[in-house]
């Protein structure tokens, strides 16, 4: 598949009319003073929409203070520098369910005295990564934070629901690839996509990311060929199945068919091989699987 040259990249990447329409909100409510929150797995870019609103705000990063609480830290002292940076005052907040109970009160008091303050602006994110959601629901310290703090709402999707938009993503990153590396690829076998399609990124957008940017530093040449790529870049996260009960066996029997011929690059004899089946028998479980465009 060839590529065209685009207009760059650490662009939005919004061509579906969903994610659009909440970039565009997005873009909205940045003009808004409520703490907005932004939620999503790992690797969807919640911190680069965050970035995005303020780039549209005029905020510098000089000017925002990050609240992570996956580090230890003083919360007192941090919120005391906020004095250093008024009249517009930033906070970034994230893995806020790994902050204490005194932290979660003192951020909570702080909120309630400065959001009514006239002489200071203050704007105010925060991200939710989805694996912390059940400790939002669950535990009452954090869900009296969560309805307090959840004014603007927004959810991204993850690489799985915009598949679609998986051409757009590898092109984006390709470009971005091209200019880091100092490589020419402009295009890539659609073998590609059919392996990308079929694999499950845990980390979403950044592995997506990582990958291309790793198939293009072992690459030569302006054609990104399916077949030179070493076997070990198509181990692990082939399946989305974890062993658990409740699934049938024919289901499990697909996803390791699917697997072995993605960790083969499509070639039956050698799949049929790790499978322990002939390549016949292999044959006819492609067309009861409907797997044969892995072929």
């Amino acid at each position: 598949m060839s590529l065209k040259k685009g207009n760059g990249f650490q662009e939005w990447i919004t061509k579906g009319s969903d994610i659009e329409k909440i970039k565009n909100q997005w873009i909205e409510i940045s003009n808004s003073s409520l703490p907005i929150l932004i939620v999503g797995e790992r690797g969807v870019g919640k911190s680069f929409w965050i970035q995005k609103s303020l780039e549209k705000r005029n905020i510098s990063e000089s000017s925002v203070l990050r609240l992570d609480f996956s580090f230890p830290s003083s919360l007192e002292e941090k919120l005391g520098k906020l004095k250093l940076i008024k009249p517009n005052q930033t906070v970034v907040i994230d893995w806020i369910t790994n902050a204490s109970k005194e932290e979660m009160i003192s951020l909570q008091q702080w909120w309630k005295t400065e959001k009514y303050n006239e002489k200071s602006k203050l704007y105010l994110y925060w991200e939710i990564h989805s694996e912390e959601m059940d400790t939002f629901t669950q535990k009452s310290m954090y869900s009296e934070f969560y309805e307090q703090f959840k004014s603007f709402r927004f959810e991204l999707p993850n690489l799985k629901k915009r598949i679609s938009d998986l051409p757009i993503f590898v092109h984006s990153f390709l470009e971005e690839a091209n200019q880091s590396l100092n490589k020419k690829i402009t295009s890539l076998d659609e073998d590609f996509y059919i392996f990308l399609k079929n694999k499950i990124f845990s980390r979403n957008y950044t592995e997506l990311k990582d990958l291309i940017f790793a198939l293009v530093g072992f690459s030569s040449g302006k054609h990104l060929h399916w077949k030179q790529i070493p076997s070990h870049f198509f181990e692990n996260s082939l399946s989305e199945l974890d062993i658990q009960p409740g699934i049938s066996l024919e289901q499990y029997e697909k996803e390791i068919i699917k697997a072995n011929l993605i960790y083969t690059k499509g070639n039956r004899e050698k799949a049929a091989k790790l499978l322990g089946i002939s390549e016949r028998n292999l044959y006819r479980k492609l067309h009861e699987f409907h797997l044969e465009d892995l072929s």
